[in-house]
């Protein structure tokens, strides 16, 4: 865990802890983009996208009194986010399970931006983004989960470590396998 006293959010943490509100809509401004693009990633639906993160700022407003400074604050928040993210797939999973009988993967959205001469080239970048999307919607949540925070949002194996609450190896391990995995539905 990093116990320097360096992460430049305690300040505004300390802010909060205080009681300043203004410290809490100074953090939101600050995370509120790239934890909406993670928790995107993770559940695919802009709708429940924005509810999980309205959410995840909640729980930061009414737990910001459990935070201790022996991890950066942002991989503390990134936990709040990813333990929502996975609540919010084993209820929709059970919710499924219990309605109908289809059992259809969620889209994972990845927005990546497309740099085309033609619009042949865009279609077939098109199709290519849309199956690596419905390839990742096919990974279990653990997979899925050190991929998004280690690929996608492009956090070290130390930080998707604590955020996980795994080692360093095992977010390694997960990524690898979460390619190798992706590569044979690919491939099909």
């Amino acid at each position: 865990m990093d116990t320097s006293p360096t992460d430049p959010d305690l300040p505004l943490v300390r802010a909060l802890q205080a009681g300043d509100d203004d410290a809490l809509n100074e953090l939101m401004r600050k995370y509120e983009g790239q934890l909406f693009r993670f928790i995107h990633h993770f559940c695919g639906d802009l709708e429940n996208a924005r509810d999980l993160l309205q959410e995840t700022f909640v729980r930061l407003y009414f737990q910001i009194h459990r935070f201790k400074p022996r991890a950066k604050f942002v991989t503390w928040l990134y936990t709040i986010a990813t333990n929502l993210c996975r609540d919010h797939a084993r209820s929709k999973r059970y919710r499924q399970a219990h309605v109908t009988d289809s059992m259809d993967a969620t889209g994972t959205h990845i927005q990546l931006a497309a740099v085309a001469l033609d619009p042949a080239a865009a279609a077939d970048s098109r199709e290519r983004l849309a199956a690596l999307e419905d390839a990742i919607a096919q990974l279990p949540h653990d997979l899925k989960s050190a991929l998004l925070l280690f690929a996608i949002e492009q956090h070290s194996q130390h930080e998707c470590a604590e955020i996980l609450g795994i080692s360093v190896k095992a977010v390694e391990t997960r990524v690898y396998r979460a390619r190798k995995i992706l590569e044979k539905i690919l491939l099909r």
